[in-house]
């Protein structure tokens, strides 16, 4: 057993944990900082999807390593964690090592939802882990011989691994409970437009409908298929259960820190543990308030762990630099052939179901100009405002490889709580190669703030 000494612990190397670090190198020079992680190697989680098709192999889709972490100031452990004692400032490690921290950062995120569906432990069944030694056995071992998969789970995960292994000549079908895939992040006007292109790429989607038995095939240790509710039975050699993650809470549960309903450890507005000041929590395994409605709950995304991983490593030693996290807002985006989606903030289903009254603004362009421009992509933004105050509630966007910055855009303008005069009165670059000849998000506001004006002069 070793007794080792350290400023900064992190236990967990995503991206909560990695910004965490990286962040508190830069605001706190000379802190030792040490990040446990279980494995060497680690996938980043987005690029998992890709990594079985565009990618192409794993050591493609890699976190920063054992000689990158040093470069920026943090020494990496290969372990596990299996105890912390907050009183006394100490993790240990699964070989029985002893580490003791001024500071810790817990950043153990998530693991994947498996409800108890029959059949659900037989080979060829799988989820989506973030573990390089999981991901490994899965892309040499499984996917190879694979001819026809189920997913369940019409979602992000969903979405785009049914279109990447499709390009490696598998049927895929998508099973989803709800009435239509990505239904609970986009408006019709997004999801209809998607699902329309996975059909035509031959993926079969079968939505108002769930799994109830996964099969077994001839040799009953695998998978042969799957039965939904109403006795239909779609064959498979495999099948992926992609219908979301929960918390890993047991490391916080077992040291005694509050946990939300979820099971998430309760944080304040800097990511410290409501119990101990000098203990933070980032990404999935840290609570999610609501940007609008303060209400518990949010998105479990990279770039919400990654942002929670900034405030906490700003404020690991003071709070004088002020940086809080004011909320969750769902910034996302997707991608399947050249057909990109993204949004940020509510759609106006959510909108309204949380109370608020709204109006929708719509624009569509081409990404560049004029339009014979190569590589222009049609754009479609859509966005959300209260009728009132016409402040941006949430936008979504349809288009091509601009999507991603566009909802970037669209975020940054909800957490600064502009109104839709603002964003009409903004000035944008315009060049051919690279934007739209008329900003997307200062149409769609534009036609937000008609809808507003015509309303109002109706009314007086």
């Amino acid at each position: 057993m070793k007794n080792i000494s350290t400023d900064v612990l992190i236990i967990g190397g995503g991206p909560g944990g990695l910004l965490a670090g990286i962040t508190t190198a830069q605001y706190w020079p000379g802190k030792k900082i040490t990040m446990v992680r279980m494995e060497k190697n680690a996938l980043v989680p987005c690029g998992i999807p890709y990594i079985f098709g565009t990618l192409g192999g794993l050591e493609k889709d890699m976190l920063p390593g054992t000689e990158q972490l040093h470069a920026m100031g943090i020494k990496l452990i290969i372990g596990r964690v299996t105890a912390i004692k907050p009183q006394e400032r100490v993790a240990i490690l699964d070989n029985g090592d002893h580490i003791s921290y001024e500071r810790l950062v817990l950043s153990t995120g998530s693991e994947p939802f498996v409800p108890p569906i029959p059949g659900r432990n037989l080979e060829g069944v799988f989820t989506i882990h973030k573990n390089y030694s999981y991901q490994n056995k899965l892309f040499r071992e499984i996917i190879p011989g694979m001819k026809k998969l189920v997913i369940i789970g019409g979602g992000f995960i969903g979405v785009e691994f049914a279109e990447e292994i499709e390009k490696r000549g598998v049927e895929v079908h998508i099973v989803e409970k709800m009435d239509h895939l990505l239904a609970t992040v986009f408006d019709r006007e997004i999801y209809l437009p998607v699902e329309e292109y996975l059909a035509d790429r031959n993926i079969h989607i079968h939505c108002r409908s769930s799994v109830e038995t996964i099969l077994p095939a001839d040799d009953p240790t695998k998978v042969g298929g799957v039965q939904l509710m109403g006795g239909e039975i779609i064959g498979a050699d495999a099948v992926l259960i992609a219908i979301g993650v929960r918390p890993r809470k047991e490391l916080a549960q077992e040291a005694g820190l509050r946990l939300g309903r979820r099971g998430a450890v309760l944080v304040d507005g800097f990511q410290r543990t409501l119990d101990y000041l000098n203990i933070f929590s980032v990404g999935d395994c840290a609570q999610k308030q609501d940007f609008f409605t303060r209400r518990e709950g949010g998105a479990l995304l990279a770039s919400q762990a990654a942002a929670e991983g900034r405030i906490a490593g700003m404020n690991m030693y003071s709070l004088q630099l002020l940086r809080q996290n004011g909320g969750s807002v769902a910034v996302y985006a997707g991608m399947v052939g050249d057909l990109a989606f993204g949004a940020a903030g509510m759609t106006a289903t959510q909108a309204r179901q949380a109370g608020f009254s709204i109006l929708v603004g719509e624009a569509r362009s081409l990404d560049h100009y004029p339009p014979a421009m190569p590589g222009s992509h049609e754009v479609y933004c859509r966005l959300v405002f209260t009728r009132e105050s016409m402040r941006l509630l949430g936008g979504q966007i349809l288009g091509g490889a601009t999507t991603g910055e566009l909802a970037n855009e669209i975020g940054f303008l909800i957490q600064n709580r502009v109104t839709a005069a603002e964003i009409a009165g903004f000035q944008t670059c315009m060049h051919p190669r690279l934007t739209a000849s008329a900003h997307p998000i200062t149409e769609a506001t534009g036609s937000a703030l008609q809808q507003h004006l015509h309303t109002r002069a109706t009314f007086h």
